[in-house]
């Protein structure tokens, strides 16, 4: 395997497999009230169990990243919504964050990263995007 190729399978596990243990820890396996209090319109039990299964279809296709190419945009779009989600809580709500470090860090950590964490994963998307269309460009010339 090519070592670009590699490189975006390797990345599509560890964004798959950071989704779901930060969300089990974070939600302190579903159990943080506190963590689902803040912002419920985006982080609430359901809306962290489907961050989980994102993260498990990232990883099932880490493999075939390359040649789906728009999977992976859908992958950074996904995670767009969520840095848009984050700025938008942030200019209207940053001001409790002290006090949600307060009630309980681990929630604090969470509010005070998930922005800056997705924005990190949508740039490997948008990354292995481009990788991908340069491939399928490149197989397409060689046929």
């Amino acid at each position: 395997m090519p070592d670009r190729e590699r490189l975006i399978a390797l990345g599509f596990i560890a964004a798959g497999l950071s989704s779901i243990i930060s969300v089990m820890l974070f939600s302190q396996a579903f159990t943080n009230d506190r963590l689902f209090s803040v912002d419920p319109a985006v982080i609430s039990p359901i809306g962290l169990l489907m961050v989980q299964l994102w993260g498990l279809a990232a990883i099932a296709m880490n493999r075939q990243a390359l040649r789906l190419p728009w999977l992976a945009l859908v992958f950074a779009a996904e995670k767009l919504s969520y840095v848009v989600a984050w700025c938008y809580w942030m200019a209207s709500a940053s001001t409790s964050l002290g006090a949600i470090y307060e009630q309980d860090w681990l929630s604090g950590l969470f509010f005070s990263s998930y922005g800056p964490f997705d924005f990190l994963l949508m740039c490997f998307f948008l990354w292995a995007f481009r990788v991908a269309l340069q491939t399928s460009s490149a197989d397409t010339v060689a046929d």
